[in-house]
């Protein structure tokens, strides 16, 4: 599991150190960087075997997302196209391509948070993660509707 949040800074080569925590666990050297699902604008990373897992059960599994739905598409287009796979470098470090680069905000030398979501890791511009954080939400209330929604109430 990946947890944890750490503050770390691009260098002027557009590379971050992934924590070696994390690392650990992902236990892989190669990774898979692509848009968050969701509307932040972070970059997720994926060890390969996850991302394909995430790829088959949304959009290929049976029961998954219908294929020539444009919202569907749209979402493919988002998540799926903008992946790439890199090899971590021998200090740890993963290059945010350019295009990731511009969509999150993150530039040369500025701070960014690295958190750990589970089976993913997230890579925000600093600034955009605690303006995310700080946002007014209920998390009781997001809790208990979640709760309703997956026991189909």
């Amino acid at each position: 599991m990946l947890t944890g949040e750490y503050i770390n800074k691009m260098d002027e080569k557009g590379r971050i150190m992934i924590p070696a925590k994390l690392r650990s666990a992902l236990n892989s050297t190669k990774v898979v960087l692509t848009k968050s699902l969701d509307n932040a604008k972070c970059v997720s990373l994926f060890i390969p075997e996850d991302f394909e897992r995430t790829i088959n059960s949304v959009f290929m599994a049976d029961g998954g997302l219908p294929l020539f739905n444009q919202k569907v598409m749209r979402l493919q287009r988002h998540f799926i196209s903008t992946a790439q796979y890199l090899d971590f470098d021998g200090a740890g470090r993963i290059l945010l391509p350019q295009s990731l680069r511009s969509y999150t905000g993150i530039s040369p030398k500025d701070e960014v948070m690295v958190i750990g979501v589970t089976n993913h890791i997230e890579i925000w511009n600093k600034a955009e993660y605690e303006a995310y954080s700080d946002a007014d939400v209920d998390y009781e209330e997001l809790a208990e509707e979640l709760s309703r929604t997956r026991r189909g109430q």
